[in-house]
C-alpha cells in the first residue's frame, strides 16, 4: 500500500462506525499461512442479516464476534459499546455461581447493580472454569471464530491460564487482542506492571485527585473516570485495529491501562507543572484555573456558573448583564492574563450584579446576550434535565430500566439497547453452538 492509500483508509476512522458497515461487504486480503478458515469471512463469525427496521440506526458491527474475559468497568465499557453497534459479545464469567463481581456492587437498578447494567447490555453470559480442560477447549473453539479478544484480569492471569494474548495471536493470526491493566505492560510500566489497580487508586497515582480536591486534601472525581476513559480508548483502538486488519490481513495487539488513560487527560497540568514548577492552582472548586471569568456565582436561588472565553464575550457580559460597559477598557480586566491576576476584584463586581436581580431575570439576560452559563445541578436537576435522553433496557427478570441513551445519535435517532444478561443465561446455547 502507498502512503496515500494508508492515509485515505485511516481518515475513514473519523466515521469508523459507519465505515465498518462497508467492510462487511469487502473481500479480505490473502490470509497468512496457518490462519483459521473462519477468517475468510468479512468478520470471522458468521453474519446474519439485521432484523432492525430500515429507519432504525444501523448496527455496523453485526457479524463481528468479540470474546471478553472481563470484570468491573473498563473492559465491559469497551465491549458494551461494541455490542451497541451490533457486535456479538460473549462475556466470559467466573464459574462460581456469582460471575463478574460488579454484579454485586449495588441493587439500585431494579434489584441489579446499576454499574453492571450500564456496561453489560447486549452481551451473552458464559461462565467458564479455565482450569477445566473441557472449558479450555470450548473457549478455543469460540476464539477460532472470533475477531476480537478483550481481557482485564489481574496481570499475568490469562498467560498462566494458557490464554496469553501473544500466544492467541500466533494461534489465530487475524485475532485482535486487547489487554487492559492498571499501569501497562512490564515494558511500559516497569515495577508497576503487576500491581492490582482500581479506579480511585489510579486517580490518586495520576495526580488527578490532587487537582480535584482542596490543598492538602485530594478528592476523588465523582465517577470512575480512570475506568471509563480506559474503556473509551480501548473501544477506539479496537475500531482502528479493525481497519488495520483490513489493510494487512493480520491481527494486532492492543495494550492500554487505567493509568495511561488518565495520564493522557493530565497532559495540560503536566506541561504547566514542568514550565513553572508549581502547576495549576489546587482547590479552586467551580472555578477555572487559567480563564476568567469562568466560575460559579451565588444568585437569589441556586448558583449559576458562567464562562467567558474571549474579549467579545466579555464585552457582552459587561454591557448586557452587568450594566458596566466600561469594564473591558479597565487595564485590570483588559485581557485574560490581567483578569486572572485581578480575579478577586472582578468576582466582587460580578457577584454584586448577580445578586441584584432575581435568578430568573439573570438567566434571561445571560441567554439574551449569548453568555455561556450552566445551572449547578444536583442529581434531581440532572434527572429532570431537558437535554437528558433515556432509552429502555431490559433486565433478566423481564423488567426494564430507563438508561441514559448513548451520546452519539446515528441518523438522528438514539440507538435501541439490547438486554442485560443474567448470570449464565446463554451458557447452554453457546455450548451447543460451539460443541466439538
Amino acid at each position: 500500500f502507498s502512503v496515500h492509500d494508508l492515509a485515505q483508509d485511516f481518515c475513514v476512522l473519523c466515521g469508523a462506525m459507519r465505515t465498518l458497515a462497508f467492510f462487511r461487504c469487502v473481500a479480505r486480503p490473502q490470509l497468512p499461512n496457518g490462519a483459521s478458515a473462519a477468517a475468510g469471512r468479512p468478520f470471522a463469525s458468521s453474519c446474519s442479516s439485521s432484523s432492525s427496521s430500515s429507519s432504525a440506526p444501523p448496527r455496523p458491527l453485526e457479524g463481528m464476534l468479540v470474546v471478553s474475559l472481563e470484570q468491573a468497568i473498563a473492559a465491559p465499557y469497551c465491549t458494551s459499546r461494541l455490542a451497541d453497534a451490533g457486535a456479538r459479545v460473549i462475556k466470559i464469567e467466573r464459574k462460581d455461581g456469582k460471575g463478574d463481581f460488579a454484579r454485586g456492587y449495588d441493587r439500585f437498578a431494579n434489584g441489579m447493580s446499576c454499574q453492571f447494567v450500564w456496561v453489560n447490555r447486549g452481551k451473552e453470559s458464559l461462565p467458564l472454569d479455565l482450569k477445566a480442560p473441557e472449558d479450555q477447549a470450548l473457549l478455543h473453539r469460540i476464539l477460532d471464530k472470533a475477531d476480537v479478544w478483550v481481557q482485564n484480569m489481574v496481570p499475568g492471569a490469562t498467560m498462566r491460564a494458557g490464554f496469553g494474548s501473544e500466544y492467541l495471536r500466533e494461534r489465530y493470526p487475524r485475532l485482535i487482542t486487547c489487554d487492559i491493566s492498571g499501569y501497562g505492560s512490564e515494558r511500559a510500566a516497569g515495577s508497576y506492571w503487576d500491581m492490582k489497580a482500581y479506579d480511585m487508586l489510579v486517580q490518586a497515582e495520576s495526580g488527578l485527585s490532587a487537582l480535584s480536591g482542596k490543598p492538602d486534601w485530594p478528592t476523588r472525581v465523582g465517577v470512575s473516570v480512570a475506568d471509563i476513559s480506559c474503556g473509551m480508548f480501548c473501544h477506539a483502538s479496537v475500531l482502528e485495529a479493525l481497519l488495520y486488519v483490513k489493510l494487512s490481513g493480520r491481527g494486532c495487539a492492543i495494550d492500554t491501562s487505567l493509568f495511561s488513560s488518565l495520564a493522557d487527560w493530565m497532559t495540560v497540568p503536566l506541561f504547566h507543572y514542568e514550565a513553572d514548577g508549581k502547576g495549576p492552582v489546587v482547590g479552586h472548586g467551580l472555578r477555572h484555573p487559567s480563564l476568567q471569568p469562568y466560575a460559579a456565582y451565588e444568585t437569589s436561588g441556586d448558583p449559576v456558573l458562567i464562562s467567558v472565553q474571549n474579549e467579545r464575550e466579555l464585552a457582552s457580559l459587561c454591557e448586557g448583564v452587568l450594566s458596566r460597559p466600561e469594564l473591558p477598557a479597565d487595564e485590570r480586566f483588559s485581557c485574560n492574563v490581567a483578569r486572572c491576576q485581578n480575579s478577586e476584584a472582578l468576582d466582587e463586581i460580578i457577584q454584586a450584579a448577580f445578586l441584584a436581580v432575581d435568578r430568573t431575570t439573570l438567566i434571561a439576560k445571560l441567554r439574551e446576550h449569548r453568555i455561556a452559563y450552566g445551572e449547578v445541578n444536583g442529581m434531581r436537576g440532572f434527572s429532570q434535565h431537558p437535554a437528558l435522553t433515556r432509552v429502555p433496557v431490559a433486565l433478566p427478570d423481564g423488567s426494564t430500566v430507563q438508561a441514559v441513551a448513548p451520546p452519539s445519535r446515528i441518523n438522528g435517532e438514539p440507538r435501541e439497547l439490547r438486554p442485560v444478561p443474567g448470570y449464565g443465561q446463554h451458557e447452554d446455547a453457546i455450548r451447543k453452538e460451539f460443541a466439538a
